[in-house]
């Protein structure tokens, strides 16, 4: 063969090696090792992407979420009362008699909240929540409690506790007709004591037990302190104004003294006490807020609360006031009236020589009666004479001789000495 037939046929190989090969013929290709590498195009393998398991989403009212506001729902009428006789009989609820009004801001609401949880156990006690979200003592044109708290006593016909907490609002300028005073300077400082003032006096003046609550420290360095200085001012004009104090502020803090979203709860388990924007409260946080006022409030209760069944009352005051509750409040007695008995000038005489019989005691005030004198002197040992007695037991216990130690024992201190027996040393006992 010529080298031009060899070049022929090589190019007839080379022809038929690049010819397009049947579909049929593709179908069949398979590689087990790397198929996305010499496989042609169209039979590569696609990239699949498995779709993730995920969770069927509730809907959006379904969610939870954290609430800036307790439960809407927190009236409370008072607690069911039934008959034990007719348990069939329907039940009749009954309404508190006593209440507590609340004033404040936001966190005056979550303290309303929590007080109504604290007296869950006395019925005859209700909350009255009048707070204001968003408002303060510096904001005087977005609400002014100045005026507010007067209209509200008013308004009010059974106040017989006021709570007021409020501040957290109060970082702001206060604005008096075109003047503007930053917070903290010495003007903010004299307008915001006097409208301290104005408050409390107006409170005061209804004649019933006035609590201002401190504020709690807030997340930061910054606000924490702006909290500070206005729990100074409020803690100043308290005790000049003669209104109660309540300091909550170590219970929302951590062993540095910094503010912390958990801690222990009112009954000392770690829960979470304060929401993520660190200024409100949880449903725990706000019961502990409370617990710094609850036991306050059960001390001043003794005495003023009224039963809410008045049928179930065992008595009334002498003065004719109104019904003392015998179990009111859990843990506290209601003091009873009781004369007191005329105590004895004297008690009973009890002689120290001569026979307990002889004990007389006076009656009434009368004084003592004198007692006769013993006839003689009495002894341990009787009324014999003491010299009268023999024997080494009388020697030792009743004269109070020391016996003479025996010859070689330890205490013998006998030198030099004739020799005696053991036994000559001891005293001769007789028969009295």
């Amino acid at each position: 063969m010529t080298r031009i037939g060899i070049w022929l046929a090589f190019l007839l190989l080379a022809g038929l090696a690049l010819a397009p090969v049947p579909a049929e013929a593709q179908s069949g290709y398979t590689d087990d090792r790397y198929p996305h590498l010499f496989a042609p195009r169209n039979q590569r393998p696609r990239i699949i992407s498995i779709p993730q398991r995920t969770r069927p989403t509730a809907a959006r009212s379904q969610q939870t979420s954290e609430s800036l506001r307790p439960p809407s729902d927190r009236s409370r009428a008072g607690s069911a009362t039934s008959d034990p006789a007719n348990p069939e009989a329907a039940t009749v609820p009954a309404a508190p008699t006593t209440f507590v009004l609340v004033l404040g801001d936001n966190l005056a609401e979550w303290l309303a909240y929590g007080i109504e949880n604290a007296f869950e156990d006395v019925p005859e006690l209700g909350v009255n929540d009048q707070t204001k979200i968003s408002s303060g003592l510096a904001r005087a044109e977005f609400y002014d409690w100045v005026k507010a708290i007067p209209e509200l006593l008013a308004r009010e016909a059974k106040v017989d506790f006021i709570v007021m907490m409020i501040g957290s609002n109060d970082r702001q300028a206060i604005r008096v007709d075109r003047d503007t005073f930053e917070p903290r300077t010495d003007r903010w400082r004299e307008l915001y004591v006097q409208r301290i003032d104005q408050a409390m006096q107006a409170m005061k003046a209804r004649g019933v037990p006035v609590y201002w609550v401190g504020l709690p420290p807030l997340r930061g360095q910054r606000i924490s302190a702006d909290m500070a200085y206005l729990n100074d001012l409020y803690k100043e004009r308290a005790a000049q104004n003669g209104v109660n104090y309540i300091d909550v502020w170590n219970g929302f803090v951590d062993e540095q003294g910094q503010y912390t979203q958990f801690g222990p709860d009112f009954a000392g388990q770690i829960r979470r006490l304060r929401t993520a924007d660190g200024v409100h409260f949880t449903s725990a946080g706000a019961r502990k807020l409370a617990l710094f006022l609850e036991q306050d409030l059960r001390r001043d209760l003794v005495g003023r609360i009224a039963p809410a069944n008045p049928e179930a009352t065992p008595g009334r005051l002498p003065d004719g006031g109104l019904p003392v509750p015998q179990a009111a409040v859990p843990g506290l007695v209601a003091p009873e009236i009781v004369q007191p008995q005329p105590r004895p000038l004297a008690g009973p005489v009890f002689p120290l020589a001569g026979n307990p019989a002889q004990i007389r005691t006076p009656p009434g005030n009368a004084p003592p009666e004198a007692l006769p004198a013993p006839t003689a002197a009495r002894t341990l040992a009787g009324d014999r004479p003491a010299g009268a007695l023999q024997g080494t037991a009388a020697a030792v216990l009743v004269r109070g001789e020391a016996p003479s130690a025996p010859r070689g024992r330890a205490d013998d201190f006998s030198w030099p000495g004739s020799p005696r027996s053991p036994t000559s040393d001891l005293p001769t006992a007789r028969a009295p």
